[in-house]
């Protein structure tokens, strides 16, 4: 199961490690319960990442969509 989050960046470089790391230590305690709700289950964060042009890393959202099985 994935859990998803989509952000809105204007932003590259440094700031883009900076959020997603952010975001991954908050949904750290959220992925845990739900780990421990459901031992079988295998639970992801994924952040992705929408905003203007050159602000987005392109080849992260196809890998995104590929774990999604969504066709491009």
């Amino acid at each position: 199961m994935y859990i998803l989050e989509i952000q809105t960046v204007n932003r590259q470089g440094r700031f883009l490690k900076v959020k997603e790391a952010e975001t991954n230590e908050q949904h750290k305690s959220l992925i845990g319960a739900l780990k421990a709700a459901a031992p079988k289950w295998k639970f992801e964060h994924m952040n992705s990442v929408v905003g203007n042009r050159g602000s987005v890393v392109e080849s992260d959202i196809y890998t995104q969509l590929k774990k999604l099985d969504v066709e491009e």
